[in-house]
Formats: C-alpha cells, structure tokens, sequence
C-alpha cells in the first residue's frame, strides 16, 4: 500500500514539475523575444476609481493620479464612492475631484456608474487603495494604438510589504506579474488580468455590456467578455502600481477566496473559450481547473510523505527539527543533492531539485523585474516560500468546498 501511495505521490509531483517547467519555458522564451515598442499615444482618458470607506488611501491615490507624465488636460478623474461611511468623499472634494455617490451596490456598478458618466473613449480603472508610478498611465494606454487591442492591464506591487504575511505576498505579486507578463508577451494575449490596475476602449465596454455582478471577479469577467467581443488585451509590464495587500491572514483568506472562485465562475461561463487558439486561454483554463484539482490532493499526500520518513528522523529532537526545516524550506532539494551518492537518484529526487531550482530562478528573476530590492527580508521569503503555497492551496481547498454554500446565480451567465 505504501509504495503504491509513493508510485502516486511521483506521478502527482512530476505533473506539478512539468507546470513549473513549462512557465519558466515561456518566461524564457518571453525574455528573449523583442519587446513591442509602441509609438508614443497620449489620448483622453477617464480615470474611474470605486471608493468604498478609503478615506486613510484616497489622498494616495488622488495625488498620484494628478502626478503622471501625462498631459494634465486629458485626463477626467472620477471618484464613484460605493455608500462609504467613513469620510471618503470630504477628502475627495479636497481635491475638487468630479464625483457620484451610489448606495452600497458593489464595486460592478460603481464602474459602470464612473464608466456611464465618463467623457472619453479611453477608461483607466483603478482600485482606491493603489498609487500608481509617474509613467504608469502613459505606458498603459500605449498598446491601444493598435486597434485589435481592447482592454490592457498593469502590475502591482505590495506597498504594506513590512511584516511576514507582507513579505510572502510581495514574492507572489512579483512572480504572478512576470507570469502575466511573459505570456502576454510571448503569446500577444495577456487574458490574466488584474482589475485594480485596468485600462478599456469605452466602445468594447458598451459593445459587452460593461461591468457585470453575476461572479465575484468582475475583472476577469470583463477581460473574457473583451475577448468575446474579438479584442485583445494586453499585459503592459512597465505600467506599475502599488497596492495594500491584506495584513491578516483571514484577509487574505477573503481576498484569495473571492478571487479564486470568480475566476472559476468567469472561466465557467465562457468554457467555449478553451477552444480558441490562444495559448494563454488554454494555459488559464488548465492552470485553474488542475490547482484546483491539486488543492484536494497535495496536503493528504504531503502529510503522507512526511510520515513516511519521519520515524527515520525521530532519533534526537535536533534531527527531527532538520528533517522538518528541510520539508518547508529550499535546505530540501539542497539536502537532497548532497545525498544523491549515498541515495542514489530518483523520480522524487529529480523533480524535487528540479522543481526548488526553477521556482528560486523565477522568483528571484520576478523580483528584479519589477524593481524590488533583493533584501534578507525576500531571501527569507524566497527560501520559506513552500509553506505559505501550502496556506494559499488551502484557502483554495476551503473556498471550493465553500461554493455550494455561495449563490447560485453566480454560476448562470
């Protein structure tokens, strides 16, 4: 029964390498391939911001939108506060900022409040928490001026990055940012959208019906629905932002949870797009539909695997202590390359190295990329990274085992 488990849990690994491999075979190949250099375009845009009780983050926010390299006549800022208790809408008015006030709907129709009621063909989006880089908007709207290009989104960064859960979170933002970014390079199809950070043609938004509230990720909706309607949408890696990240880690459950299922929902009404042929498509519908099916499986046979060699490790509390700390960090795979001789090779040993090497590589790479600094602080995260894909693939295993509960309606188109 053991070796049948061990048989499976290789089987079951080897496939999680091969993801591994074949992301960092396109952020290879996207490193290598030229860059598309956009002629300069600087059209009107409408810049819409949903507001709901930011009063501590909209000064932030504000400030950076009137700070862009960008001709200041051109840009419409519209505040849409979503029935805020707080005293968001004094600060905004500070600003002398044009704004609307909805009762507490959700942040679908205070887009589409903003959107309906902006002046221009070109509507940058952005969350109320998130402060953008002086050329962030300039190298957004860029890519529109091919006309096939229907929506373009950026990359954040985590501005609360101090703490530990922080930290964890800045790698990830990192690392997803370039993913986004080589697939979007590689393939000219950047369908992994992030919405706090989002730029649309008005025209596409009133051709697909704007935002909708039938899912809980109304960004990816949106993006699919753009690429319904015969659009692109593009990754732009030089349009960057900051954001707040959540400081808890039942925050982070709520974020990940909301994001993780309206993904699913979004990728559920619009299944027939896996039949397109666009390689970022397919790898998006695959990727979430197996990390998925992962989360079921990978803690039952984690915890079976250290079982397995933990009575060989149980001898003194200072080997038990070293056989844990190599499970949960990258001492693993380098423990596990300093008794190749003595174990010889393995399946387990082959795709376990390999698998640490390559997700190091790219994580340390995806730091650099997006003008993070290599600190202790991101080498501790880096070097403990495995636990905290542990806590995510959990979050991802609760909230799917949660979907019965949540309405159904977000499961019809």
């Amino acid at each position: 029964m053991a070796d049948l488990v061990m048989f499976f849990s290789g089987i079951f690994f080897s496939i999680v390498f091969l993801f591994l491999f074949f992301i960092f075979t396109v952020f290879v190949f996207a490193l290598i391939k030229r860059t598309i250099n956009y002629e300069k375009f600087t059209p009107n845009v409408s810049v819409i911001i949903p507001a709901y009780n930011e009063e501590k983050n909209i000064s932030q926010c504000l400030r950076s939108v009137y700070g862009q390299d960008y001709p200041k006549e051109k840009i419409e800022v519209i505040v849409v506060d979503d029935g805020s208790s707080d005293r968001t809408i004094e600060v905004v008015k500070n600003f002398g900022t044009k704004f609307f006030v909805q009762l507490h709907k959700g942040k679908s129709e205070a887009l589409n409040l903003g959107a309906k009621n902006s002046s221009h063909e070109f509507i940058l989006t952005i969350d109320a928490d998130t402060i953008l880089e002086q050329d962030c908007l300039k190298n957004l709207v860029r890519p529109f001026i091919d006309s096939s290009v229907g929506a373009t989104t950026g990359n954040s960064k985590v501005k609360n990055n101090d703490g530990l859960l922080g930290a964890f979170q800045s790698i990830e933002y990192s690392y997803n940012n370039m993913i986004r970014g080589s697939f979007s390079k590689l393939f000219k199809d950047g369908i992994w959208f992030f919405g706090a950070l989002a730029c649309y043609r008005r025209s596409v938004l009133e051709k697909v019906g704007f935002f909708k509230k039938d899912t809980l990720a109304e960004d990816m909706d949106i993006a699919l629905d753009v690429k319904n309607a015969g659009y692109r949408t593009v990754n732009v890696s030089n349009a960057l932002c900051s954001t707040m990240a959540p400081s808890t880690f039942m925050g982070l459950y709520n974020q990940r949870a909301r994001w993780w299922v309206g993904t699913l929902q979004s990728l559920v009404k619009n299944k027939h797009l896996f039949f397109e042929k666009s390689p970022s498509l397919i790898f998006l519908f695959v990727n979430q539909f197996w990390w998925s099916f992962y989360s079921f499986l990978s803690l039952p046979i984690i915890l079976y695997q250290i079982n397995y060699w933990l009575p060989y490790n149980m001898d003194s509390i200072t080997n038990l202590f070293n056989y844990l700390f190599r499970w949960f960090s990258l001492a693993g795979p380098v423990y596990v390359v300093y008794k190749i001789p003595e174990w010889g090779i393995s399946i387990y040993s082959i795709f376990g190295v390999l698998s640490g090497i390559i997700s190091t590589i790219m994580m340390l790479s995806a730091i650099l990329m997006f003008k993070e600094k290599i600190t202790l602080k991101s080498l501790f995260g880096v070097f403990f990274y495995f636990p905290y894909t542990i806590f995510l693939n959990t979050i991802i295993l609760i909230s799917l085992l949660k979907c019965p509960f949540w309405a159904k309606k977000y499961f019809v188109r």
